[in-house]
């Protein structure tokens, strides 16, 4: 008893690090847990599960256990629980949104990158080619749980990955005796497990100045944000910009949402309601949300007016 409580009366430790490990995204880990080992066998925790996920999930290796799944086309593979978990999550929020969260969007930012660089607009049989693809499940499920990949288009699942894996290190820390709250922000992709949440400040995407005020203010506590927008990223094709975010159901690039930022209960539901809420008209958005148990979202569309959902309660 007196032990219990002369460790609630002790001053926490805060652990506060940084790591450029993840993805190719900037990694930030807090900690706050009753001493400084337990504070750092958290963090050990947290970088192991990084390491190990991302030995899975990393397009950018070629020894990724994706990669070296995406290079057997065609063939019955059985994979790990962990990458056929985002392979589902991908199916779910194809399905949900329509098609407007799509894992081959990719095979159309190549497409437009390629114009950028000649200058004139994607040929329109190539890009008809691809939506044609695109309506097709780009991998099947057997029976016996192996996986047949049927794309012939590059797949991107880094939308998915970059939560998933923000959502396990968050949860290892937890899990470690003595820590009292965690934080695991990957480039703005964050969640938090536990203590007094975070006051995250919503970055208006009109503006790349540091200093400009923000769009919001939101509170996440025991949840995660993501957030996505076309304003400052796109490709320039002869004397036309065009957002970078692609409509994979078009082929186009979509101006209509300028900015979004959602909370979820983890950040893998944050990162795919962000991306397919870039795509949506905004009414269509507001509803997908509305149907995601505990998310909420702020929309900026390219007028300057935002839309908020009815769970929304930043400022």
């Amino acid at each position: 008893m007196l032990s219990r409580l002369l460790t609630q009366l002790r001053r926490p430790y805060r652990l506060h690090s940084v790591y450029e490990r993840l993805l190719g995204t900037e990694i930030e880990l807090q900690i706050v847990a009753e001493s400084r080992p337990r504070a750092e066998r958290a963090e050990q925790a947290a970088l192991a599960e990084l390491e190990r996920l991302t030995a899975i999930l990393n397009r950018f290796d070629p020894q990724s256990e994706l990669r070296r799944w995406l290079a057997r086309p065609h063939e019955q593979v059985r994979l790990s629980p962990e990458l056929r978990e985002v392979l589902r999550l991908a199916d779910y929020w194809r399905e949900v949104s329509g098609g407007a969260f799509h894992v081959g969007a990719d095979a159309f930012g190549a497409l437009w990158q390629a114009a950028a660089q000649q200058r004139q607009a994607p040929e329109a049989e190539r890009l008809e080619q691809l939506i044609s693809a695109l309506q097709d499940p780009p991998w099947t499920w057997q029976k016996d749980g192996t996986l047949t990949l049927k794309a012939t288009y590059p797949l991107g699942l880094n939308a998915l990955a970059k939560g998933y894996i923000v959502d396990a290190m968050a949860e290892a820390a937890k899990s470690e005796d003595g820590v009292r709250a965690v934080l695991v922000n990957a480039g703005g992709d964050l969640r938090t497990i536990g203590g007094e949440g975070l006051t995250v400040q919503v970055a208006d995407p009109r503006t790349a100045q540091d200093n400009a005020a923000p769009l919001a203010r939101v509170l996440v506590r025991n949840g995660a944000l993501a957030s996505s927008g076309g304003a400052h990223r796109g490709y320039q094709v002869g004397h036309n910009w065009y957002s970078h975010v692609i409509d994979p159901r078009t082929g186009q690039p979509v101006g209509r949402v300028t900015g979004v930022t959602v909370t979820a209960p983890d950040c893998v539901t944050a990162d795919a309601l962000a991306t397919a809420l870039s795509v949506l008209d905004i009414p269509a958005g507001l509803e997908l949300t509305e149907a995601t148990p505990d998310a909420a979202a702020l929309l900026l569309d390219h007028e300057g007016k935002k839309y908020t959902t009815s769970r929304w309660v930043g400022h």
